[in-house]
């Protein structure tokens, strides 16, 4: 009697267990995840030692928040509106009043104040010039250093999108950021907007096209600050996009720095260890198909797999092009999403070449791209 009692109880405790952690195994059974031998170790990690992949993640703060970024979890926004954040095609910079005029000797003359007679009106001609956004940024205490490093690195993800998906697809975008300058101020700012904090640093809502970021130090609210404003970029110019895709460029611009007319894109420190990276991945089939797995504990794996399919794509070529074509065409329905063949195809991700080419890319030591 005493052991049926002993594995009644075992098996009830067994059951409670399953049941408490059904998403975690809905993942693992439904989503294609898999970990890739060997990351841990060539990470000078100990496998068995707890690895947490949060900690360098701007936008985030220990377990991330469900209403991250105003979507559900099929990907497509709670409150949407095309091209909300849309102010036309990227034109050239406007010189603003700067003139330029020849003198007797031929000699080349600019101004605010030209001569009576024979001023033009000063025209750029380079691409570094050209008017990808206009910015209403609300910085709390912060340095006017602090935006103007921000804008270098927002024209920067302007020229890598444009570089992608061609200047004739781009649209100027309408980006608006507000930092709190700390925890309370931002959870305040927040439940005016009917959002929580919980779980985060930062928040785009799409229905008022703002973002909304936590300060806690410089670093960590510029990489919030990019990670937003990509949400907004997607918005409008391309329109709705899965999560996989707009967590994954968030993700994948969050470490990106200038130099003069270089940017580099670095590995995103919240899944890399040592240019390795650290823990399992969900193949981008469960990407694609992933309908209620950006939840709970879930949440980091499919945000760190979003992030390292986006690196593999920006990695090559061919991955490039493809990124290309798949942007082309969720852009002709902004409204609507790409289904998971033509995605699949794509991508051509049921294909041997991308299984042994995508397994080195996860297994190699990652560098920064440089565009």
């Amino acid at each position: 009697m005493r052991d049926w009692k002993s594995n009644l109880l075992l098996t009830a405790l067994i059951l409670l267990a399953l049941y408490l952690n059904r998403q975690a195994i809905a993942v693992w059974l439904g989503s294609d995840s898999f970990t890739e031998p060997g990351i841990t170790e060539q990470a000078g990690v100990n496998p068995g030692q707890p690895i947490s992949t949060d900690s360098g993640a701007g936008h985030r703060a220990g377990e991330l928040d469900a209403n991250h970024t105003e979507h559900t979890a099929c990907g497509a926004p709670t409150q949407y509106r095309c091209n909300s954040a849309a102010l036309g095609k990227v034109k050239i910079q406007s010189a603003a009043g700067i003139y330029t005029w020849q003198d007797d000797k031929g000699i080349t003359h600019f101004g605010d104040r030209p001569p009576q007679q024979g001023a033009t009106e000063y025209q750029f001609k380079s691409n570094q010039a050209l008017d990808y956004f206009e910015l209403e940024l609300d910085s709390g205490a912060l340095s006017h250093d602090f935006r103007n490093r921000l804008e270098a690195r927002l024209n920067a993800v302007f020229r890598t999108y444009a570089g992608i998906i061609g200047l004739e697809a781009m649209r100027k975008v309408k980006l608006r950021i507000v930092i709190a300058n700390n925890r309370r101020a931002y959870s305040k700012m927040l439940d005016v907007l009917g959002s929580s904090a919980a779980g985060n640093q930062g928040i785009y809502k799409a229905a008022h096209n703002i973002a909304m970021v936590e300060y806690r130090n410089e670093a960590q609210a510029m990489r919030t600050a990019i990670h937003e404003a990509v949400h907004a970029i997607n918005q409008a110019v391309i329109g709705n996009t899965p999560r996989w895709f707009n967590e994954g460029t968030a993700e994948y611009f969050e470490y990106i720095e200038t130099s003069m007319n270089l940017s580099q894109l670095k590995p995103n420190g919240a899944w890399v260890r040592n240019s390795y990276l650290v823990g399992s991945l969900v193949h981008p089939h469960g990407l694609f198909e992933a309908a209620g797995s950006w939840r709970g504990k879930a949440q980091s794996l499919m945000y760190r797999s979003s992030w390292v399919f986006m690196y593999y794509l920006m990695s090559s070529q061919r991955g490039r092009s493809q990124l290309k074509h798949y942007m082309r065409l969720e852009q002709e329905n902004p409204c609507d999403l790409l289904g998971f063949g033509p995605v699949q195809s794509i991508f051509e991700t049921r294909e041997e070449q991308f299984a042994n080419s995508y397994a080195q890319v996860t297994r190699q030591k990652l560098t920064g791209h440089r565009f």
